[in-house]
């Protein structure tokens, strides 16, 4: 005889068929948002304060309802929990548990809550989480680069537009163009966890809720700067996920940007830098290989957290208000995005700690490119020579030390006179590479 289905009994009131084995399979989304439950409890222990200071539960309620929940919390850091498919998701799961524990106390916690302003609430203190572990990684991240700076703040190197060398720098500059980049992906997520701080819970399913709980106390012990101010945009906005994962790819540009110039600069023909061994790996055919896979992953990785963005933005963009299933699909693009920026930072900032800088290659790369051109017409400039004049004078001197196979710091002065009187013997200094870095 076959076994007969029983509903869900979180809402088996409304149906008198359960859903199929097939359908819990592809409605369930646990595997992924279980790792939301630090969030979901400590939501609902300040919830179940909430209703108690409220009046809407008994002090005896909330009492069996918070040992439960921390019991809940116990059992599933150390592995003992039994998550189950067929309860969707991790706030069904951890209601069940309670239930088993607290009785009908536990049944009462869902009064005047919904999972709409639950997994939002969850969403945003997770995320709080998040951001303040990149924001503490970017930080290291900038450090290991200023420290490198300063190690390279006189090392000269060639800079490079359209990768052909154009003008001396030093190492150290180049490396706080680094910094810069992350200074403004600091400065983005500071802003997206401000602007997230908005607690939704209250807002219930989207028409808010009669319970009289006090939200503001609620935000307070939730550390939310605010509460929302429309319970349907509460429920059903993802601004913020948007923002974060917007944020992420900006980042993850940058890191791919870096690490794509950290391959270029390890490679055999350029020789810039060397990375340590814990970055690279070898090859299973060709003993001598020392890749930079780290460096590779990272850039390559970065493709996830564009992928995570358009994913969110395609998800969101025709859905009506209020809540929609669809948005359970959010989760995987949210933590595939944070888990790229966590990683990735930390193994970056090690990297550029560990590696170290052929300066004299860099010095050497200077003696060609014809490197201080733009450092000769310069130098007419400042002499009263016209600017697009002094260009074209630089760009004729520049075809004919080429023609000699020359670079142009290695003309005789004579022969510099040649296209201009107003050159003498000072002009020296404007195209040693060395003296002729910009900082």
């Amino acid at each position: 005889m076959k076994k007969k289905t029983t509903t869900n009994p979180l809402w088996g009131g409304r149906f008198t068929g359960s859903a199929s084995k097939s359908v819990q399979n592809y409605t369930s989304s646990v595997d992924v948002d279980k790792r939301l439950y630090k969030e979901d409890i400590a939501g609902s222990l300040a919830y179940a304060l909430g209703l108690k200071e409220a009046k809407v539960i008994s002090a005896k309620d909330y009492s069996k309802i918070s040992k439960g929940l921390k019991s809940i919390l116990k059992e599933i850091e150390s592995g003992k929990f039994q998550w189950d498919k067929s309860l969707e998701d991790v706030h069904m799961n951890i209601e069940s548990a309670l239930i088993k524990k607290a009785g009908n106390s536990a049944k009462k916690l869902h009064t005047g809550r919904s999972r709409n302003d639950q997994i939002s609430t969850d969403l945003r203190l997770h995320l709080d989480t998040v951001i303040k572990n990149i924001l503490n990684l970017i930080n290291q991240a900038q450090l290991s680069i200023v420290e490198k700076a300063k190690v390279h703040a006189e090392d000269i190197m060639p800079g490079f537009t359209h990768m052909q060398i154009a003008q001396p720098v030093t190492l150290g500059h180049h490396l706080l163009s680094w910094f810069e980049m992350l200074e403004r992906d600091f400065s983005r997520f500071s802003e997206t966890k401000e602007r997230m701080s908005v607690m939704p819970l209250g807002s219930a399913a989207l028409a808010g809720s009669r319970f009289r709980v006090d939200r503001e106390k609620l935000a307070k012990r939730l550390d939310f700067n605010s509460t929302s101010n429309n319970s349907m945009d509460a429920v059903s906005d993802r601004d913020f996920v948007i923002e974060f994962t917007a944020n992420s790819s900006i980042l993850g540009i940058h890191l791919s940007r870096i690490c794509e110039e950290l391959v270029i600069w390890s490679s055999s023909q350029f020789n810039y830098v060397q990375l340590s061994d814990e970055f690279c790996t070898g090859s299973s055919i060709m003993p001598q290989k020392k890749n930079p896979d780290v460096a590779e992953l990272i850039r390559g990785g970065s493709s996830k957290t564009i992928a995570s963005l358009m994913g969110l933005l395609s998800l969101m963009k025709n859905q009506p208000l209020s809540y929609n299933r669809d948005m359970q699909e959010d989760k995987e693009f949210i933590f595939s995005a944070s888990d790229y920026c966590t990683s990735s930072l930390e193994l970056f900032s090690r990297m550029v700690s560990e590696m170290t800088a052929n300066t004299e290659r860099m010095k050497d790369d200077c003696n060609m490119g014809q490197i201080t051109a733009t450092d000769l017409a310069d130098y007419l400039v400042e002499r009263d020579v016209p600017f697009r004049k002094a260009h074209e004078v630089v760009g004729k001197i520049v075809k004919h030390a080429e023609s000699k196979n020359l670079q142009i710091f290695e003309l005789p002065i004579n022969e510099l006179q040649k296209f201009t009187k107003v050159i003498s013997n000072d002009v020296k200094s404007y195209l040693d590479p060395s003296r002729g870095y910009k900082s």
